[in-house]
């Protein structure tokens, strides 16, 4: 996963050029802000809540959304925006889910502002951008893997569920923050929601313990010294977030 995660990560899909003059097509559009983003990324929950689909789909379908958005540096209007989310994210359910939602039913949830037809179009735009690059590896997949990580011998199963819940919240709220887009690997996210998890839940794992856990998770994840700045920057983001949500 970790070797994968590169693959995806956001500066592979902006072009090479990207310092270039805009035309002026380009710039009679505009750019994504942080609060479109967040908004798109709070109707993709509210869809998938409603289907009880796992909310890694919009993980991935964030994901796809701003390395598609990447290939335009990031030029773009409304309607584009929105009807790239609906594709992203019926592609994200294909990709994630067994569950088969008819692209009707996603129309209504964009409020009928886009045909079926337009729809699987702009899915084919977006599949042709990201060279079919749309199975990522997320925050909140690497955060389930690193709590498996934990030795069964020193903590009952209920206390690694509560760090998984945990972790799990955490990784879920970095999804709407434009901050993540580039600052931090999925799994540099992963682990900071790891490290407050473990700060914050109570459990009877001792210091020893938890310093021995945190070193072998980035051991296998690969997740070197180098990177301490990172996931700290991604540790106070999130408690920040954590602490604008639970206002």
């Amino acid at each position: 996963m970790t070797q994968t995660e590169r693959v995806y990560a956001y500066h592979r899909f902006l072009p090479i050029d990207h310092n270039r003059n805009h035309t002026s097509a380009e710039r009679s559009t505009v750019s994504i802000n942080h609060k479109w983003r967040a908004s798109i990324c709070k109707w993709s929950y509210n869809v998938t809540d409603y289907f009880d689909m796992s909310r890694e789909v919009v993980a991935i379908s964030m994901k796809l959304f701003d390395n598609y958005f990447a290939t335009r540096r990031c030029v773009c209007d409304k309607g584009l925006i929105l009807l790239a989310s609906i594709a992203t994210l019926h592609i994200a359910i294909k990709i994630r889910e067994s569950v088969v939602i008819r692209l009707e039913t996603l129309c209504r949830f964009g409020r009928g502002y886009f045909t079926p037809d337009q729809i699987t179009r702009m899915e084919l735009v977006v599949l042709t951008h990201l060279t079919w690059l749309v199975n990522p590896p997320t925050a909140i997949a690497f955060a389930a893997h690193m709590i498996l990580l934990l030795p069964s011998e020193k903590i009952d199963p209920g206390e690694r569920e509560d760090l998984y819940e945990s972790s799990r919240y955490l990784a879920e709220l970095s999804v709407a923050d434009s901050f993540f887009i580039d600052r931090a690997l999925p799994s540099v996210t992963a682990f900071a929601s790891i490290l407050i998890s473990l700060e914050e839940c109570v459990t009877t794992l001792s210091s020893e313990a938890k310093t021995e856990y945190l070193q072998f998770v980035k051991r296998k994840t690969g997740i070197s010294d180098r990177q301490t700045g990172n996931v700290m920057n991604a540790k106070n983001r999130l408690r920040l977030l954590k602490a604008c949500n639970e206002e």
